[in-house]
């Protein structure tokens, strides 16, 4: 039982957060640029589970994956087959797409210290991510195109935010 001489042992509660600071997180450019990423690591495991990136459900099919693994070529000096060209194109493609991801995860930690400048990367990356959404839509398919699409949206959003910041007394 508390007296008039105890002391109160009570802690604060922290007050309830309205639903705009929760909305604030989606619209942040470090929570956007981070959801980006782990677009990316969704892109990458999609682009890898299409592995061996050919179907095999008709003859035609089969003939053709048959023919890129025995025609050989020289490039460069180098005996290769065109199936390791693609194969190994695939693959790097994977790596580029996971390298992509870690980059913009990395960038989100620094991009109030200089928001101008990752904006300008924000903004070239979110080029890039249209010029692969058309692609995507013109030569690939439709998943890999909606999700480039988005992350174009999305990283531009993130861009336009962090050039409308003003430069902070610890960035560059």
């Amino acid at each position: 039982m508390l007296n008039e001489n105890s002391e109160n042992l009570s802690f604060p509660m922290p007050e309830n957060k309205s639903s705009s600071s929760r909305s604030g997180f989606f619209t942040s450019p470090v929570a956007l640029i981070r959801l980006c990423s782990i677009l990316f690591v969704f892109l990458t495991i999609g682009h890898t589970s299409g592995y061996p990136w050919t179907s095999d459900k008709v003859p035609q099919e089969k003939q053709l994956v048959g023919s890129m693994r025995s025609v050989d070529l020289v490039f460069l000096g180098e005996r290769s087959s065109y199936w390791n060209l693609y194969f190994g194109w695939g693959l790097f493609v994977a790596v580029l797409l996971l390298t992509l991801a870690i980059v913009l995860w990395l960038f989100s930690d620094i991009a109030y210290l200089a928001p101008r400048r990752i904006s300008v990367i924000t903004g070239t990356i979110s080029a890039t991510c249209l010029a692969g959404a058309y692609f995507s839509f013109r030569f690939f398919y439709t998943p890999p195109f909606l999700m480039l699409s988005v992350m174009f949206a999305i990283l531009l959003t993130a861009a336009v935010q962090l050039l409308r910041r003003p430069y902070s007394k610890a960035g560059f």
